[in-house]
């Protein structure tokens, strides 16, 4: 049942049994709920226990007449807009107290008691009460609504907020990244280029020391050591410039097809030559690895400079571990930074000391060392990664303080064209 059609409730207040029944007969067309009371107490009573929409007062009851109950009635804050029909025999010694209710509240009802009369007001004051209650149930509703809608905007408002602070975070990090970018593209260029030219330099300094040797005599040791003196010199000036033209990625790669763990294991002794009898050399590399596409010489430079940096990190002693395995890469990888494709992983995991997040983000950069003074360029890790990416792969380096590092150098299949 709904508002329009729910049963309201009529209370009818009269000291005689008789009227009440009067009344009942006349106002049981109207269909809705008849409530009687014989005095004031009982008449408080039903409305105490009942949400009343009409009032019906006889003017002369003996104990409180109809007047007094109905300014009681008006007092009380629950009933103050309850329609109230008070009736009397119409003469103006009555009609007086009835003038000073207060405006808007009195509803008068002649003496003589007309059915269809009363049944017309009645019915306009139930309606007029039914009204009222669906503009309220309405208003009620529009309020839930609208408080409804407003967390909506307020919710709206928040992730529209915290979505443009995710993008504005991104822009800042995409823009210095950008800036990184460019900042070591130039560093590069520079230095490709001042390492090209000193390669040819030393290179016209080499042959010269070359052809001199050939015109020295057996006899002449001492000239001789100091041009082997020499020769080593600039031999090591030339290492340092491969080093940078690495770094670079303008060095002209030979790519082959490099069984990696044939050449791991060649160099075996040469890794555990360099790294020294307190640090445990191990390796792991399956049965049926494909080979890859990479140049050997520098591949074996990156290797020794990888195992170099690890026996500095471990001063005490510790493990190096050099392993291998074949992976693939598609679009949906986890890791968006490599092509689709074909790659071997080579890991190299130490025991180490480890870095912390600021060493770690600057590992990479050229001629950046945490050695003493004369105890490293700081292009070991710079050459790899050029050598990485001049490949078409990269250098991943994880990291923590007192928990060793892992650097995984993927490097492209023989299936696939070295990238230049």
């Amino acid at each position: 049942m709904n508002a329009a059609t729910e049963k309201v409730n009529i209370l009818l207040v009269d000291d005689s049994q008789a009227k009440l029944l009067s009344h009942e007969a006349i106002l049981a067309e109207i269909g809705e709920n008849l409530l009687k009371a014989m005095s004031a107490r009982q008449a408080f009573e039903v409305l105490l226990k009942n949400e009343v929409a009409l009032i019906l007062i006889d003017v002369c009851m003996p104990d409180l007449d109809g007047f007094e109950l109905a300014a009681m009635i008006r007092e009380h804050p629950r009933f103050q807009t309850t329609a109230i029909i008070l009736r009397f025999r119409g003469d103006d010694d009555q009609a007086g107290p009835i003038a000073r209710l207060p405006v808007g509240r009195r509803r008068l009802c002649s003496g003589s008691v007309v059915p269809e009369l009363l049944r017309a007001k009645v019915k306009v004051f139930v309606e007029l009460y039914r009204k009222t209650r669906q503009l309220e149930r309405f208003n009620a509703e529009l309020e839930l609504r609208v408080k409804e809608r407003t967390a909506e905007l307020q919710r709206f408002n928040e992730e529209l907020e915290q979505r443009i602070d995710d993008r504005t975070r991104e822009r800042e990090t995409a823009l210095a990244q950008l800036f990184e970018a460019q900042k070591m593209d130039t560093i590069g260029r520079l230095t490709g280029g001042v390492a090209h030219d000193f390669n040819n330099l030393l290179m016209a300094v080499l042959g010269s020391l070359a052809l001199l040797e050939k015109r020295l005599g057996a006899e002449d040791q001492h000239c001789r050591r100091l041009l082997q003196n020499a020769v080593q010199g600039a031999q090591r000036g030339a290492a340092l410039t491969q080093r940078l033209l690495a770094f670079s990625r303008r060095q002209e790669l030979k790519p082959e097809s490099v069984d990696v763990a044939h050449l791991v294991s060649g160099m075996e002794e040469l890794l555990k030559r360099a790294l020294g009898h307190g640090i445990e050399l191990s390796l792991n590399f399956p049965n049926g690895l494909p080979p890859l596409l990479a140049d050997a010489n520098q591949l074996e430079l990156a290797l020794l400079n990888l195992a170099l940096n690890a026996r500095d990190a471990m001063p005490a002693g510790g493990r190096l571990m050099v392993s291998a395995a074949a992976e693939s890469k598609t679009h949906s990888g986890a890791d968006s930074r490599l092509a689709p494709g074909d790659y071997l992983r080579i890991s190299i995991v130490d025991t180490g000391v480890g870095m912390d997040n600021i060493t770690l983000n600057k590992a990479t950069e050229p001629f950046f060392t945490t050695k003493g003074p004369g105890k490293g360029t700081g292009l070991g890790l710079s050459m790899v990664q050029g050598l990485a990416a001049q490949s078409g792969g990269l250098l991943d380096i994880h990291s923590e303080p007192d928990a060793g590092t892992t650097i995984d150098l993927w490097c492209r299949g023989r299936r696939h064209p070295p990238c230049r």
